[in-house]
């Protein structure tokens, strides 16, 4: 296999990232819609705190990637601290994907199989000590059963 110079392979990993957001456009337009609406409408962007006001495993991992950006560690760990399980997991995959040019990598997948499981441990673990308390792990009030059962006691 030839070698490639830093600047060929950067080329080819930004050629192959514009193409992966070409072929996805509507998945991407899907996604930023959804967070829009989420946001604005129905004030939670988890579909599980809309429907059942309780938290989700994945509840908090939004914020906690936006501290990281702030360099705020500290807070990123207090609000999931499996951000960085999967801030890693995402590095390696970009890495995989964009510089070594790998379709498939077994060892990520079982990777996130096992983070996914221990997030799924951690979140039973929280919800039996922290909640409800501080966000992520409070209760949101205004879910979509508590509306329905207001709505049906209303129409008795």
């Amino acid at each position: 296999m030839k070698r490639r110079s830093l600047r060929q392979i950067c080329a080819d990993a930004l050629r192959l990232l514009l193409n992966d957001i070409k072929s996805s456009k509507w998945a991407i337009a899907l996604v930023i819609a959804y967070f829009v609406f989420g946001r604005k409408i129905l004030h939670s962007m988890c579909p599980m705190v809309v429907l059942t006001g309780l938290p989700c495993p994945a509840c908090g991992l939004t914020r906690a990637g936006f501290s990281m950006l702030r360099l705020d560690f500290g807070n990123a760990w207090d609000l999931h601290p499996f951000i960085y399980p999967i801030t890693a997991l995402i590095l390696c995959w970009c890495f995989g994907r964009y510089i070594l040019r790998k379709q498939k990598m077994p060892v990520l997948q079982w990777a996130a199989i096992v983070t996914l499981s221990c997030m799924i441990v951690f979140y039973v673990f929280r919800m039996l000590t922290e909640f409800p308390g501080e966000p992520p792990m409070s209760y949101y009030k205004y879910n979509a059963i508590q509306r329905g059962i207001h709505l049906l006691q209303l129409d008795k």
